[in-house]
């Protein structure tokens, strides 16, 4: 596999992992890792009353809107599948729209650090999409 494509694999597990266990904690009743601590932050969200009285539907979004989309390409590339680097794309366009919209609310140095990551692969997966790279038989 070439570096680009090994790089935007790892890229897309460890964010569909994150995305997805961080979701999780969050979707408890009593968040752990002292995530609940956030809340009080959280007072500049739209919908404050609605949504964000617990951390259930933010725990669910990111589990949904990043982690699943980062595990679709992650498994698109073990299966070799020529739509991972494009699948890889458009987790990276999700992730970048996620930190952007979240800076606005609630700046913090997690989410940009994950916007910049987001940027990279998008970044990354754009070249592969763009030079039309095949999925090499050889593992």
């Amino acid at each position: 596999m070439p570096v680009r494509r090994r790089i935007v694999f790892w890229v897309c597990c460890v964010n569909g992992l994150c995305a997805v266990a961080f979701g999780a904690f969050m979707m408890l009743p009593k968040p752990p890792l002292g995530l609940d601590l956030i809340l009080p932050m959280m007072g500049n969200f739209p919908f404050q009353e609605l949504f964000f009285q617990t951390l259930f539907w933010s725990g669910l979004a990111l589990l949904l809107w990043n982690g699943s989309m980062n595990l679709a390409a992650t498994f698109a590339f073990l299966r070799k599948s020529s739509i991972a680097p494009r699948l890889s794309l458009i987790a990276g366009v999700m992730m970048v729209a996620w930190c952007a919209f979240e800076s606005a609310f609630l700046p913090n140095p997690t989410a940009v650090f994950y916007g910049a990551v987001g940027l990279m692969q998008v970044v990354l997966s754009w070249q592969i999409v763009r030079k039309g790279v095949k999925p090499s038989s050889a593992r």
